[in-house]
């Protein structure tokens, strides 16, 4: 009876699959077959099978372990694979996604993603890098070529982080939109700027600058690749010191502003804010124990601007922002206290 079982189970079709080399055979797909037994009795048949059953087996296991590693790539169905826990990109242009697809079409996903098994989910994966490659495969209905790896929601974000920072493929605005995303999930400060390879200072600068606009202006204008740092901050001193609201909003319905590109949009907001009036403020300046004046307080309605003097008290502005997170720690401490 037992044996009449083994030799049942070895049909082909509930063999495990192995990588020959080249190629990962998923569930679905037959492997090379074996060569053919030889006619050697019923007892030379069943060593031979169990011969085949050990090695399959022992296969099967090191794939497992190669996956794990993320040492093999292999093919991932498009409609099993979920986005990452953070996202770290806006829509970006249509276009974009058009030559991508196009590329991909032509010469095929030269590059393969990384995904991670997903934690609740059997059976399904969730994407570390590689979201545009992957929508694009799905809509050309072709298998994603990925790494497969076993990572923490630490890990998946810092590799998320380090591949986008290593390519400089992410704009400030959506870096400064990923690190507010972590910071809301969580996530420490050392994990936040691991993944965004910055310091305590930039980081903090990414934060400040992201949280200061509106999220809805941000998400309309996108990502905005040429608009760097420098202007992003100065549109936060524009939205802070003039009636922005309805310039953004008039701005924001125009059919030309739908229509724009990103980095157009962008120019339409802030000549906008340029040509609007600056709202009345109450101004004062502060000066420290040694009779400098370091800092200009101008008080709005709905805002508090700080214009810091860097030739009279220089670094001065780099170190109150790499401090704004404890400060912030601390006053949000004081507000539960009271």
């Amino acid at each position: 009876m037992g044996r009449k079982n083994l030799l049942t189970d070895l049909d082909g079709d509930k063999l495990t699959a192995v990588n020959d080399g080249q190629r990962v055979f998923l569930s679905g797909e037959r492997a090379p077959s074996q060569p053919t037994l030889g006619s050697r009795g019923a007892v030379g048949a069943m060593s031979r099978s169990l011969e085949l059953i050990s090695a399959e087996r022992d296969a099967a296991k090191a794939l497992s372990v190669q996956v794990a590693a993320g040492q093999i790539v292999i093919d991932v169905e498009p409609s099993l694979i979920d986005a990452s826990i953070v996202p770290d990109r806006m829509p970006g242009n249509d276009e974009d996604h058009v030559a991508l697809v196009a590329s991909i079409a032509a010469s095929g996903q030269l590059v393969p993603v990384l995904l991670r098994p997903h934690p609740t989910i059997q059976g399904r994966f969730q994407t570390a890098y590689g979201h545009r490659r992957v929508r694009a495969l799905a809509e050309l209905r072709r298998p994603v070529r990925a790494v497969i790896r076993e990572l923490s929601d630490e890990e998946l974000v810092v590799a998320q982080g380090k591949e986008n920072s290593e390519r400089r493929d992410l704009s400030f605005i959506e870096r400064a939109s990923y690190a507010i995303a972590l910071d809301d999930r969580g996530f420490g400060r050392e994990t936040i700027m691991s993944a965004l390879s910055v310091d305590k200072t930039e980081l903090s600068r990414l934060i400040s600058v992201g949280r200061a606009l509106p999220r809805s202006l941000v998400e309309a204008i996108g990502p905005a690749p040429k608009a760097g740092r420098r202007r992003w901050s100065d549109l936060v001193e524009r939205v802070a010191g003039r009636q922005a609201e309805k310039a953004i909003a008039e701005t924001l319905a125009l059919s030309r502003f739908a229509a724009a590109s990103s980095d157009d949009r962008f120019s339409l907001v802030w000549t906008a804010l340029s040509a609007s009036k600056p709202t009345a403020a109450n101004t004062t300046t502060w000066a420290g124990g040694d009779g400098k004046k370091i800092a200009r307080i101008e008080r709005h309605a709905h805002r508090i601007t700080l214009s810091l003097d860097e030739k009279a008290a220089p670094r001065f502005g780099d170190f109150l922002i790499g401090q704004l997170p404890d400060l912030y720690a601390a006053f949000l401490s004081g507000r539960k206290s009271g």
